[in-house]
């Protein structure tokens, strides 16, 4: 049997942790005229980028899953609980097994926003900032601006601490604008740019979404 290794290029982190690239982040947004703005993380891992967005912003913080939809070991897209999907073309997959997985996916999304206890927060006319710890392929990010523009939101802002070139082209043709601090040619998984990258569980990121929502509610 013939093995193979993937060679990763190395990068320097340029963030202690998920805080720090929220922080740089921020300091982004802030040079933009944004009013009437809502800050959606992507659970599990952009939620704790969100939150310090959110602190040094002054803005209303909400949460979205997004899951991968996988057909074997083949990533055909991500979505969420209730948006339109992104769904990647000429993968060669069944459309009864896509529809499978989707729907598969679907129901992980609306478990774990429901775990989070996540309170719909009006999008309508708003500006809506998506945010992930990441950018790779795009897909979840795309996803999350898909549900956004859905919402009927006035303008949907995606933004990340970090992404490849690739991937933020992907997320581009989603979103009004993005807003990402360190674009890179070569980046091969996100937690390279992190000195800090662990697992968030969920009860940490539920703990982040109360702390924002004891001091901020939404309009409405």
């Amino acid at each position: 049997m013939i093995s193979f290794v993937r060679i990763v290029p190395w990068i320097p982190p340029l963030f202690s942790d998920r805080a720090a690239g929220g922080r740089a982040l921020a300091q982004a947004l802030a040079n933009r005229a944004l009013d009437d703005l809502v800050i959606v993380g992507v659970a599990r891992g952009g939620v704790a980028v969100a939150a310090e967005v959110a602190r040094e912003l002054g803005a209303v913080l909400t949460a979205v899953d997004v899951e991968r939809v996988d057909a074997g070991l083949l990533r055909v897209g991500a979505t969420t609980a209730h948006g339109p999907p992104y769904l990647t073309d000429g993968h060669g997959v069944p459309d009864e097994v896509v529809e499978h997985v989707l729907a598969k996916a679907r129901r992980a999304a609306a478990a774990l926003d429901a775990r989070l206890e996540l309170a719909p927060l009006p999008l309508i006319d708003r500006t809506t900032v998506v945010v992930d710890d990441g950018v790779i392929s795009g897909l979840t990010l795309a996803a999350a601006c898909r549900w956004a523009r859905a919402t009927e939101t006035d303008r949907v802002i995606a933004a990340t601490p970090v992404g490849r070139v690739d991937g933020l082209a992907r997320v581009s043709e989603e979103a009004d604008e993005i807003v990402c601090p360190h674009a890179l040619e070569q980046i091969a998984v996100v937690g390279q740019a992190y000195d800090s990258f662990e697992p968030l569980d969920e009860w940490y990121v539920a703990g982040l979404l109360a702390d924002r929502e004891g001091g901020i509610t939404g309009r409405g």
